[in-house]
């Protein structure tokens, strides 16, 4: 008896899982089932809401169309008018224009909110095409003035009128040019030296063959990346040459200089009479090739001197080294940021102290009686 009890009870253990008959693993199933389809089609009934809150708001979009269009087309003079104003005919392409013209009156209606009005709006895409047509960034120019207007803000203590522009400018040039690495970095001086192949013939400004071709496929191009890279306009051209005199001779270039660079004269008519001459020569000749390039049209090119005055290493040369020497006879090409007008401007002239005028003698009245001769003793 006792061994049959036994086996009933292991053949019932044998039906078990995790202490669950069969049955009752069967109903959890069902009942995890149950839970994941609940979750899923609660899922998809709130898509199906956002789907439909779509379909409404498009169909009422699509009715405000509707209408305006049943009512353009009820309205011949309107319709005609239309044509005429867009220059179209074809009824699908007038109903585009009307929508367009919705949308816009939309769009002005916001922007009349925001306090701006059409012509508020005109004279601000006036002022956009106006900076951009002299080459000017709008975006950099609000990000530069952002920067102005925290410099101003951080220089201004309480209760004191704004920093100047030239205080502004001062601190700027401060800061760019502290000591160490950190510092800014000056565009490179692209030198053409006469070492370099870069040639005038003797006492003379004219540019060679090959001096003139490496200006237009080389240099200008040189030029080009660094105006881009450090932002600048400003294109000096300096003419540098040795110690070497020149012969006593008439010069023309305070007649001929303004003529070559209008190119209304040829350079080889230029004649210097000294070192310092044909240094400012030699670079009038290289600034004629330059401002002829569209890509320079909009920086500021200046042609200067620097005769004899300036070693290789932009030292003075005051040792006095005479010679032919190759190095020193070159062009140099600095790159820098103009100054701007009102920085200068803002610098009041010192008042010139002019002598106070003397009263004027008074008059004695005439006497017909003669004054007696003095006496000497």
């Amino acid at each position: 008896m006792d061994g049959e009890i036994v086996r009933q009870h292991s053949s019932y253990r044998q039906g078990l899982v995790l202490g669950l008959t069969m049955a009752e693993i069967m109903l959890l199933l069902v009942f995890c089932l149950l839970i994941a389809m609940a979750s899923f089609l609660k899922t998809e009934q709130n898509k199906l809401a956002d789907v439909k809150q779509q379909l409404e708001q498009q169909q009422a979009q699509n009715e405000r169309y509707h209408d305006a269009v049943t009512a353009l087309h009820e309205n011949a003079a309107l319709v005609e008018k239309l044509q005429s104003l867009s220059g179209l005919t074809d009824p699908k392409e007038i109903d585009q224009y009307w929508r367009e013209l919705v949308d816009s009156r939309t769009a002005m209606a916001e922007l009349g909110k925001n306090g701006l009005s059409i012509k508020e709006l005109r004279d601000r895409i006036a002022d956009i095409e106006k900076l951009r047509s002299n080459g000017i960034d709008v975006d950099k120019a609000l990000r530069d003035a952002d920067v102005v207007g925290a410099i101003n803000r951080a220089m201004t203590k309480p209760g004191q009128p704004p920093a100047s522009t030239l205080a502004i400018l001062d601190a700027i040039e401060r800061g760019n040019t502290g000591p160490g690495p950190s510092g800014h970095q000056w565009p490179p001086i692209i030198s053409l030296s006469e070492a370099g192949g870069y040639s005038f013939k003797i006492g003379s400004a004219e540019l060679s063959t090959w001096f003139h071709d490496q200006l237009v496929n080389k240099t200008i191009g040189e030029i080009l990346e660094n105006i881009k890279k450090y932002d600048v306009d400003v294109i000096e051209v300096v003419g540098h040459t040795d110690e070497q005199p020149i012969g006593n001779r008439p010069s023309n270039l305070d007649r001929d200089l303004l003529s070559v660079l209008n190119s209304t004269s040829a350079v080889g008519k230029l004649i210097p009479a000294d070192n310092a001459g044909l240094g400012l020569a030699r670079a009038v000749s290289v600034v004629s090739v330059l401002r002829h390039d569209p890509r320079l049209a909009a920086y500021k090119l200046i042609p200067l001197s620097g005769a004899q005055l300036v070693n290789t290493d932009e030292t003075l040369a005051i040792q006095g080294a005479h010679g032919d020497i190759p190095l020193r006879r070159r062009i140099e090409i600095r790159l820098r940021k103009s100054v701007p007008h009102e920085a200068t401007a803002s610098i009041a002239p010192a008042a010139i102290s002019r002598p106070r005028p003397r009263p004027a003698a008074k008059q004695q009245p005439l006497s017909l009686t003669p004054t007696p001769a003095p006496r000497f003793f």
